[in-house]
């Protein structure tokens, strides 16, 4: 699962953003590893060794305080990545978080995380030189042959916190190459 599609919005947004500090809540997220243990509870099914494909769709953006023009555009870009063929592959030795940061393209740690079965949700803490960079919730449902999550990102724009949400399935298409 690739998250290029989303780009451009963050991208996007991130030009539109005010230059201000905002106080960041503390949270489990916000603090240190060192401060407060991830939760995780992981009895869910990792998807099988292979080859995914992935097809992402635009579920929401909101963007307070840009124009309507500024958010169709955005949408646009959106939808033109989503277009564009992704894939990944999944070894045996792949974890979760692993697994995880494929999804996103970016480097993400689990902070809360409960898989049970074919359901999992939770938060990570995503880095990458490409855009996704920040707390990040997820919701779904994985299987050995695929998956779909549904991820939440919470972007700064000129006027206030805007909100990115993408639903992202994948299905094997083979082994890796």
């Amino acid at each position: 699962m690739r998250f290029k599609a989303a780009l451009p919005l963050i991208a996007f947004a991130a030009l539109t953003a005010c230059g201000d500090d905002v106080d960041e809540a503390l949270t489990d997220e916000a603090l240190a590893s060192e401060d407060v243990a991830p939760v995780i509870e992981d009895n869910g099914v990792m998807p099988q060794p292979g080859q995914y494909s992935t097809r992402i769709e635009l579920v929401e953006f909101a963007a307070p305080g840009l124009t309507e023009d500024a958010i169709a555009e955005a949408r646009s870009e959106f939808e033109a990545g989503a277009a564009e063929e992704n894939s990944y592959c999944v070894t045996e030795e792949l974890t979760r978080e692993q697994w995880l940061s494929e999804m996103t393209e970016a480097e993400c740690t689990l902070s809360r995380f409960t898989a049970d079965g074919n359901d999992l949700d939770g938060v990570m803490m995503c880095n990458s030189d490409i855009g996704l960079n920040g707390r990040v919730e997820i919701s779904g449902r994985t299987a050995e042959s695929g998956s779909n999550v549904r991820m939440a990102y919470n972007l700064e724009t000129a006027a206030g916190e805007g909100t990115v949400v993408w639903q992202t399935v994948a299905e094997r298409t083979g082994d890796c190459s």
